[in-house]
């Protein structure tokens, strides 16, 4: 028995040598399209080998911007007649907050006492002595009470900046120093007028004369009016903490000042990759807009600090980093010049020991 089966077609297109047109569906794909979904398909993987490889050969770490600053206080207790505005440039010496001046900053002139009354006299005299004794004590009392609130409330930022605190447990704290400087500046009013009050009440016994103190010359300069801030090196005004008019106590923060100059870089490792943390090796500083300057570490933090929390992952622990300093090749352009911007350095690659 002979079987004879039906010789194959020559093409899909073709059905027994009559030409046969298909729907679109059904016709030949173009070699591109396969091109295309390999692309897609492996656009993955190498995106992760690519920084792999980069993760690899160099080192990137967070960093930020870090200009010096430094917070002026109050040296005396008054109301503030004048205050720096924020971006106003300062010279070392110049007046960055001044206070207003008072009747008691100036020696009265000596006033004319009556007769002494007896009996009546050194009984009062004892009631204000103890009066005073009294007020000063409170004095000091609201002076402590307010160091440690201004102690707890530095604490509470140092740990908001650290992302454990919140910023409601800050403002409360600066609430209460608050309440402490008005505590401080009652008790020093009110021992100032217990004072001037002893002042009014005539002596049991009239003191010797005074000598007679030489005038100093015209043209002494005179010194500088109590409580005023001057500025310690040339600087910018960052903020005012204080305005004209308000009443502050002595060792009130009124300004924050910052250095005029070119800033540092500070750069957060981790321990394992302590071999880049040496003075002149060499980086490449990655902003959040795209910009890029070449940079060399000028310098260590003594003491190791935890990164930055918004520059973690939360499922990555905050571990205590050595601090790197850089200073860049070249003067950073202007608007870098922010405290605390956040930014990416990259380490040139350094290989590592096997022991």
């Amino acid at each position: 028995m002979k079987i004879n089966f039906d010789a194959p077609p020559t093409s899909a297109q073709e059905t027994n040598g009559l030409e046969v047109r298909y729907a679109a569906a059904k016709r030949r794909v173009p070699r591109w399209r396969w091109y295309l979904l390999l692309a897609m398909v492996l656009v993955a993987p190498a995106y992760l080998l690519v920084r792999f490889g980069i993760a690899y050969w160099w080192e990137s770490t967070p960093a930020q911007v870090v200009l010096e600053q430094a917070t002026l206080r109050a040296s005396a207790a008054g109301r503030v007649a004048f205050v720096a505005a924020p971006g106003a440039p300062l010279e070392p010496g110049q007046p960055v907050m001044a206070l207003e001046r008072t009747p008691t900053d100036t020696p009265a002139p000596p006033a004319a006492t009556p007769s002494p009354t007896p009996h009546a006299e050194p009984i009062q005299t004892q009631a204000h002595t103890a009066r005073l004794a009294l007020l000063t004590e409170a004095e000091r009392l609201a002076s402590r009470r307010l160091a440690i609130q201004q102690e707890r409330l530095h604490t509470m930022q140092g740990l908001r900046e650290q992302g454990a605190a919140t910023r409601q447990e800050v403002d409360n704290l600066r609430f209460q120093v608050l309440q402490a400087e008005a505590d401080l500046s009652r008790a020093r009013a009110d021992v100032r007028e217990q004072r001037m009050l002893m002042a009014r009440v005539p002596a049991a016994m009239p003191a010797p004369a005074a000598p007679a103190t030489p005038q100093p010359p015209a043209d002494e300069a005179a010194p500088a009016q109590p409580g005023t801030a001057l500025a310690p090196f040339a600087a910018t005004a960052v903020q005012a903490l204080v305005r004209p008019g308000d009443w502050v106590a002595q060792g009130t923060e009124v300004a924050v000042l910052q250095r005029r100059g070119e800033p540092l870089v500070h750069a957060y490792l981790p321990p394992d990759k302590a071999r880049y943390a040496q003075v002149g090796r060499m980086a490449t500083l990655h902003f959040m807009d795209g910009g890029k300057v070449r940079a060399k570490v000028v310098g260590l933090m003594m003491e190791a600090q935890s990164p930055p929390a918004d520059r973690v992952s939360p499922l990555t622990p905050r571990t205590p980093s050595i601090v790197v300093k850089l200073q860049a090749l070249e003067p950073l352009p202007a608007p870098y010049h922010i405290h605390q911007l956040p930014l990416d350095v990259r380490f040139d690659w350094v290989a590592s020991r096997w022991f």
